[in-house]
């Protein structure tokens, strides 16, 4: 099984964007992502270079990022989605750079430059090899010290989403996840498996770092 290619998955974010930058208005207040993203801050105090969000949808994780942790670092949104970009280059304002792109090439981010990338609930868009080319380009865009944080879908086969689309979209297992970072060239320092609320799927929540 394939999953939906990137223009399919454009359409339904293009569909969808409104819709979803209101379920992130509550979504963002998850513990989850202030205790990822305060340990992030701590890492790359000494680190320059930006923050890449690889799919930042509503521009949510790097405000968060940018009002609770770090307010004068360099901050990059990327995304398929044009309305997405727009919703997010609203919310961030001028702090912040946000494009049309594809997280499996960085083209607005030169080699060893960032110090973070960020790929939330992204990569169950991708068939297997796309999601290692994807942690090969972001090792790539990461400074050396640099960190990986990734929030994905646990488990195997497509995921359900019922009537809301018809878009298919993998899941993967954690060890997979981890040996694909690691494939890649990064250390992984921390990787869990959690339940989300409201949603019947766990998902992983690895961080690494380039060495």
């Amino acid at each position: 099984m394939k999953p939906s290619d990137a223009e399919e998955v454009r359409e339904m974010y293009e569909a969808t964007a409104d819709s979803y930058a209101k379920m992130m208005d509550s979504e963002i207040d998850l513990p989850v992502y202030a205790d990822m993203l305060g340990r992030l801050s701590e890492r790359i105090a000494s680190i320059p270079g930006a923050v890449i969000d690889t799919s930042c949808g509503s521009g949510h994780m790097l405000a968060l990022y940018r009002e609770r942790y770090d307010r004068h670092r360099p901050l990059l949104g990327i995304d398929l989605s044009p309305r997405m970009v727009g919703i997010a280059g609203r919310r961030l304002g001028s702090k912040a750079e946000v494009v049309v792109g594809d997280m499996r090439d960085l083209a607005a981010a030169e080699a060893g430059t960032a110090a973070a990338v960020l790929s939330f609930f992204a990569v169950h868009h991708l068939e297997p090899e796309e999601v290692r080319r994807a942690f090969r380009e972001w090792h790539r865009v990461l400074c050396p010290g640099g960190q990986l944080l990734i929030a994905a879908w646990e488990g195997t086969g497509a995921i359900d989403y019922g009537r809301a689309s018809d878009i298919v979209a993998l899941r993967y297992r954690s060890d997979e996840i981890v040996s694909w970072a690691q494939a890649a060239g990064f250390t992984v320092t921390r990787c869990v498996v959690d339940p989300v609320e409201e949603v019947p799927m766990d998902a992983i929540y690895l961080e690494g770092v380039k060495g």
